[in-house]
């Protein structure tokens, strides 16, 4: 009887321990793959963070290094100039004013001597002067003259244009050694701002350059309180000074003293130059897909722990139940076969994969249901054989080991090994195995978790990240190549559209004074001739009234045909002066191109007698329908600009072929804040294919016949961006052209207004 009482009990304890090592395989199978998720995790994102900061470097260091290599070919020329005469102050500030500008980065050159006075290549000098308080670097390099390397300056809001500036300077010595004084120049942060902020944005991060001593040179996303701002005391620059070229740190209120989440910061040093570059991202947005993950495989996890948890805990209490019925045998053994069943169903049934194994001979007693639908097999193909004969294990040198750690321990926690299906397949295993004595006889129970798929995505992991990052080096080589040649491109095709504009503009005004002066030619030619008529008969009169008796009907005569001359005269001089007047006031607009109030119709009446002489010797007209008193306060000179290239475009083009053409021009109010000017002519129409480039810079149907293809250019530009209107352009083959602007009737200021005023 206690013999029967024993065997209930070492059921339940051998169940229950089979549940523990079931729930302890789970949990740390669980636990281990949530740790290897979030590592794998962290380190994705901080290689995701190094190619952004280099990214960021390589930006900064080209801006940076342009700077300096234009601040040094500034200064290998004055140490070129040093050997053949002493050099002085107002030398060098004549050299450094030559060499102005470069480019776009190096638009001016600051020069202070050792004494402390300043001089700047540009007009900008007063300014300077204000700005010379945030220029800490002066001093510094003052004092220490022997500093040969560049030093970057405090960061601060330029005076006189209010642009945010990082300053660039320099020692200059002569080619004897003696101390010539500073050069420097500023590097607008805005080189830096539109790679950064398009990094923040894409990346919802915190991106900075700021210098190793603590002082930031730009933040995004963008506070303007940033810039320039010290943080030399916060702990992670005092430590970075010690850290390796790149890495990263956590920090939550580092570059942000509001926040309170912590944040994973990628830094880089930039090479040559003290500066920093940061690319952060809070843990919360890093680890939120992990988080997801990590709850999923909780829930999966608790759910087979449940499971397995009721399941014991029914058998504990049948197994109880048989302790209490110690009274009946046959009750008790009634009761044990059912609690056995209960427990080969839970065994059966378990979602884990589960194998019995006989130690003395090593044959297979029992196996689940979720081992052989792993595995592959039927029961009968492979209960009571052994692992060699159904050939299950790869390597049996490792299962020789597996077993010798099994019979020192008791025990084996998450042995990896490659099991081989039934299929031939090779899966990567971890086993959780128990020894355990049933019936007088040693069993082994194990569990082989096939983590083979989890093992291939971490491999994928790896894989992409290192492609990836050759990508990024690839795509970033590339694309610095194809960077430089659009600069070169762009930086002629700009040249050579401005000295084509300038030449336009000219042929435009050589056209115009030409027209003016053989229009002038003919009054005054007249008034000139009248005017020795005039001479002449006064000549006569004189002798005719010295005479004892002048002879009235000679008087007569002589002072009817002066009176005609005068008449004569003051109609020619009258005519010169209402065109120099005219040209006077176009050609004022034209040069100095100012913003004044104007009456429309006056300004346009004035405009159109200075571009009479382009069409007064053709058989072609200009019909006028100007609308009275509309007060416009814009730029004049611009709208004379467009007149003339109307009317020359017309000329030109519209009227090829033609002999009688006509030429309209109307204005009239669009609203109460706007005026339309239609200029509209008779003449061949444009062709379809053709009307929508018309605008567009050095397309013409006249090419190598006098047209440069800028004409209609520039009045789109001036329309546009000059007087803050609108324009189309309408047209048919055959039946002639519009041009339609709307402006408003206050213009927009434009900056150099701003600047003036």
């Amino acid at each position: 009887m206690a013999a029967s009482a024993e065997r209930p009990k070492i059921a339940g304890l051998f169940f229950l321990l089979l549940a523990g090592v079931a729930i302890a395989a789970i949990i740390l199978q669980t636990w281990w793959t949530i740790a290897e998720d979030r590592q794998v995790t962290l380190k994705s994102e901080y290689d995701n963070g190094l190619v952004a900061v280099r990214l960021l470097e390589e930006h900064a260091t080209q801006t940076l290094r342009e700077a300096d290599g234009n601040l040094s070919t500034v200064i290998s020329a004055i140490r070129s100039i040093s050997r053949e005469k002493t050099l002085n102050d107002d030398v060098i500030r004549a050299l450094i004013t030559k060499a102005q500008p470069f480019n776009k980065v190096l638009k001016a050159l600051q020069f202070v001597n050792p004494a402390g006075e300043a001089f700047v290549s540009t007009i900008d000098y007063p300014a300077y002067q204000v700005d010379a308080d945030d220029r800490t670097y002066i001093p510094y390099l003052l004092k220490h003259p022997e500093i040969t390397h560049p030093v970057i300056g405090h960061p601060f809001q330029r005076f006189y244009d209010t642009e945010l500036v990082v300053p660039l300077a320099r020692n200059m010595f002569a080619e004897n050694g003696r101390h010539l004084g500073i050069i420097s120049t500023d590097i607008s942060v805005s080189y830096f701002s539109a790679v950064y902020a398009r990094v923040a944005k894409d990346s919802k991060a915190i991106v900075s350059l700021f210098t190793e001593d603590g002082t930031v040179i730009v933040r995004f996303p963008f506070d303007k309180q940033f810039v320039g701002k010290k943080i030399s005391q916060s702990r992670i620059i005092k430590e970075l000074s010690s850290k390796p070229v790149e890495g990263s740190f956590e920090d939550s209120q580092f570059l942000d003293e509001h926040n309170t989440i912590a944040r994973l910061y990628t830094y880089r040093k930039i090479a040559d130059f003290p500066i920093v570059s940061v690319f952060a991202r809070d843990n919360d947005s890093i680890l939120a897909p992990w988080r997801n993950r990590s709850r999923d495989r909780i829930i999966f996890s608790g759910a087979t722990i449940l499971l397995l948890c009721i399941l014991t805990f029914l058998l504990w209490l049948h197994i109880r139940r048989l302790h209490l019925s110690e009274d009946s045998l046959k009750k008790s053994e009634t009761s044990l076969r059912i609690s056995e069943g209960k427990f080969v169903n839970l065994f059966k049934y378990s979602p884990i994969p589960l194998a019995l194994i006989r130690l003395r001979d090593d044959k297979l007693v029992e196996v689940n249901n979720r081992f052989l639908q792993q595995t592959g097999f039927n029961a009968d193909e492979i209960i009571g054989k052994t692992p060699q004969e159904v050939n299950i294990w790869e390597d049996y040198a490792l299962r020789s080991s597996y077993l010798d750690l099994l019979r020192k321990q008791g025990f084996i926690e998450q042995f990896e090994m490659r099991f081989r299906y039934k299929d031939g397949s090779l899966a990567i295993c971890l086993i959780s195995s128990r020894l355990l004595e049933s019936a007088g006889e040693k069993m082994v129970v194990f569990t082989p978790i096939d983590i083979t798929q989890m093992r291939a995505i971490e491999n994928q992991i790896r894989q992409l990240n290192t492609e990836l990052e050759e990508r990024v080096k690839q795509r970033t080589r590339s694309l610095e190549e194809t960077n430089l040649e659009l600069a070169n491109a762009l930086d002629s095709l700009t040249t050579m559209q401005g000295e084509l504009i300038r030449s336009e503009k000219m042929a435009a005004l050589g056209s115009l004074v030409a027209g003016i002066a053989h229009e002038l030619n003919t009054p005054i030619g007249n008034s000139v001739t009248v005017a020795s008529t005039l001479q002449d008969h006064a000549v006569t009169m004189e002798n005719e009234l010295s005479t004892m008796q002048p002879r009235r009907s000679v008087l007569t005569q002589l002072t009817r045909e002066t009176s005609k001359g005068a008449n004569i005269l003051v109609r020619s001089l009258d005519r010169a002066a209402q065109l120099i007047l005219s040209f006077k006031q176009v050609a004022v607009d034209q040069s100095s191109n100012h913003r004044r109030s104007f009456d429309l119709s006056t300004t346009l009446n004035e405009i159109l007698v200075t571009l009479e002489p382009m069409y007064g010797r053709t058989r072609h007209q200009l019909n006028v329908d100007l609308a009275p008193s509309i007060m416009m306060e814009s730029y004049p000179g611009a709208l004379a600009q467009i007149m003339t290239n109307s009317v020359n475009n017309a000329l030109t083009h519209a009227f090829d072929n033609i002999e009688h053409g006509n030429m309209h021009l109307k204005t009239q109010l669009s609203n109460e804040n706007q005026v339309e000017i239609i200029f509209s002519d008779n003449g061949v129409g444009i062709a379809p294919e053709h009307l929508a480039k018309v605008f567009d810079p050095f397309f013409t149907t006249k090419l190598g016949k006098g047209g440069s293809g800028l004409g209609m250019h520039i009045v789109y530009n001036l329309v546009t961006d000059v007087l803050g209107g609108k324009i189309e352009l309408r047209s048919q083959l055959g039946q002639g052209t519009s041009l339609i602007l709307v402006l408003p009737l206050i213009a927009p200021v434009k900056q150099t207004d701003k600047i003036a005023a």
